[in-house]
């Protein structure tokens, strides 16, 4: 046997003994730790009694199920709010062993942790109160724009004006209730964010602007999924299995219907993704 072959036939057992930590550390300590979005309706918010809720949150629930028929036993539930950056950063650092909210799953962010199936997709896009002079991607020349500060939108954000030669000024901030408030008090002269997001903020918020217009302009593909432990298959195939199941069974159609059915029927792609994420046992 050469040096590399003996090298690696002592490493995998190292390898398949730490593949399933996350899960015995979850089933030892009998609790989970769930980092979610507060404020992002209609995907992941806190209800009139403070408990998570929306699209995210009803998948997010299944695959707690999951995990715990997959460990044997009732768990501890432990739900902690935190931004899109924290929240990856808590599951990085063994801090949260799940995150759910409008998580866009990413090779760069797959360096640090590992993502479930893909359960909604969405697109970045700029709103403005309507009525503004701002009505394409080029009058955002010289304007301010709010974004949320360490998300994929934001990087998009910049890469789609830089090549556009649109000398827009971006504004990033800590969330999304944040970037909402200043362009509804005139901060800034636009919002940036996804796009099912925006729409859930205009639906749920009081505002001083009497109406809202979301720009014509695809900004970026937004795939999002859950994160977890990076290297663990147990998890993530717990994770995986209570997500088709949903799929499968057709739930998904009411969950779907029950948070976005005001905006109409799914799109193409959202079909498609009904169907793909319908994977057999």
């Amino acid at each position: 046997m050469s040096r590399g072959l003996l090298i690696l036939a002592l490493l995998a057992p190292l390898a398949v003994a730490h593949a399933g930590a996350r899960l015995d550390k979850i089933k030892a300590a009998g609790k989970l730790t769930v980092a979610f979005a507060d404020a992002t309706p209609p995907f992941s918010f806190r209800d009139k009694d403070g408990l998570p809720d929306g699209y995210s949150i009803e998948l997010c629930r299944a695959v707690v199920t999951g995990i715990q028929a997959q460990v044997g036993k009732k768990l501890d539930v432990k739900w902690v709010a935190a931004t899109t950056p924290d929240r990856l950063k808590m599951v990085a650092q063994g801090k949260a062993d799940l995150e759910c909210g409008v998580t866009t799953r990413t090779l760069g962010r797959e360096d640090k942790v590992g993502f479930s199936l893909t359960v909604f997709v969405d697109g970045a896009g700029v709103l403005v109160p309507k009525g503004s002079a701002i009505i394409a991607l080029p009058g955002l020349d010289g304007q301010k724009i709010a974004v949320v500060s360490g998300t994929t939108t934001e990087q998009h954000l910049r890469d789609v004006l830089k090549d556009r030669g649109i000398a827009g000024v971006l504004v990033p901030v800590a969330d999304r209730k944040t970037a909402f408030e200043m362009a509804d008090r005139g901060e800034v002269q636009a919002y940036a964010g996804d796009r099912a997001v925006l729409i859930g903020q205009v639906l749920t918020t009081k505002t001083k602007t009497p109406d809202w217009t979301l720009l014509d302009a695809e900004i970026s593909f937004e795939p999002y999924a859950f994160a977890m432990a990076r290297g663990d298959p147990d998890l993530q195939l717990a994770a995986d299995r209570a997500l088709a199941a949903v799929f499968r069974s057709g739930r998904i159609a009411d969950i779907y219907g029950r948070w976005f059915g005001r905006f109409g029927p799914p799109q193409p792609v959202m079909r498609a993704l009904f169907l793909l994420n319908k994977i057999p046992e």
